[in-house]
């Protein structure tokens, strides 16, 4: 009689430790699922920031571009006035 409900019992707490793996695999699964929109949102913010540098990179070329300009008209200003 008792190894029956020992049997039993057994039996239970497998089913329950079954429905529990299913449980934790499942969710593993949605984990990894969010996991890849990250990812994917991740690959995208690095896209946009090295885009961004390049664009910061091209303005400080055309700023000092501008100031060579400035730089000139300032001494073309200068050698007009002194003579």
């Amino acid at each position: 009689m008792e190894e029956a409900i020992i049997g039993v019992l057994g039996m239970g707490l497998l089913g329950m430790l079954g429905i529990f793996l299913q449980a934790i695999r499942s969710d593993i699964r949605a984990v990894g699922t969010r996991l890849d929109r990250v990812e994917e949102r991740l690959a995208g913010i690095e896209a946009t920031q090295a885009e961004m540098g390049a664009t910061l990179a091209e303005h400080g070329r055309l700023l000092a571009q501008m100031m060579g300009h400035g730089e000139r008209i300032a001494a073309l200003e200068g050698g007009a006035g002194a003579g």
